[in-house]
């Protein structure tokens, strides 16, 4: 029976991608380049193709606009999943590439979700996630004895971030690069901003690491420890 199979390939860093991540990739039929747009490249492609021998696999490359009020579900139920459903009615086996790992903001899940609404059979190969491999590069816990810690997007309004700051010992902000002219003043007004380090471009060569910054990017994180970062 065939499979598809959502595959975490980490943060950036080939050598966090797992051993697990590399014998699917070097195993499956066909595997899934997820783009933005037709010319673009694939981070996650350009990560995987470093560790694993992928030359035997189709290359299908599937355009996954990222636009704020997309509802994904409803695109990928329009056809643009035809390409994979195809090869696995033919007994094909597929993987589909994500940076970070598969359970967090990633698009291999929703993706993965529907084929199993479909009746596929699925499997998720998770990988090190972009916050795990930033909080290793600072050498900092995310939470420690008693401590919480919650994840949440910055795409969300200013007030819902604010009411969520307030509710957790230790926060992880994804998302944050489109946030930072409203976020970097929220911070300082809640007395947090000293307590606040930002990742920006994780394992590319610009990568930033320290105090919040105006950065446009995508790859943009904030670690907030109310307790202090050392």
């Amino acid at each position: 029976m065939s499979i598809f199979y959502a595959v975490g390939v980490g943060s950036g860093n080939p050598l966090e991608m797992t051993i697990q991540a590399k014998q699917i990739l070097e195993q499956v039929d066909a595997i899934v380049i997820p783009v933005t747009q037709e010319d673009a490249n694939s981070m996650a492609f350009t990560i995987a193709e470093q560790v694993a021998n992928m030359q035997h696999a189709e290359k299908l490359k599937i355009i996954f606009p990222m636009r704020r009020n997309l509802d994904y579900k409803n695109y990928l139920k329009s056809g643009v999943l035809l390409p994979i459903t195809e090869r696995l009615d033919m007994g094909k086996n597929i993987a589909m590439l994500t940076l970070g790992d598969v359970s967090v903001y990633s698009t291999a899940n929703y993706v993965r979700q529907i084929i199993s609404e479909q009746g596929y059979q699925t499997k998720v190969i998770s990988g090190i996630s972009s916050f795990s491999s930033a909080s290793a590069k600072a050498q900092l816990s995310l939470c420690e004895s008693q401590e919480n810690l919650l994840i949440l997007s910055a795409v969300n309004s200013p007030e819902v971030v604010k009411k969520y700051l307030s509710q957790a010992d230790n926060i992880i902000l994804m998302k944050a690069g489109r946030a930072l002219p409203w976020l970097i003043p929220m911070l300082k007004e809640l007395d947090l901003f000293d307590k606040t380090i930002m990742f920006c471009n994780l394992n590319m060569p610009d990568e930033y690491i320290g105090v919040p910054v105006e950065k446009q990017s995508y790859f943009v994180i904030l670690l907030i420890k109310k307790g202090g970062l050392y």
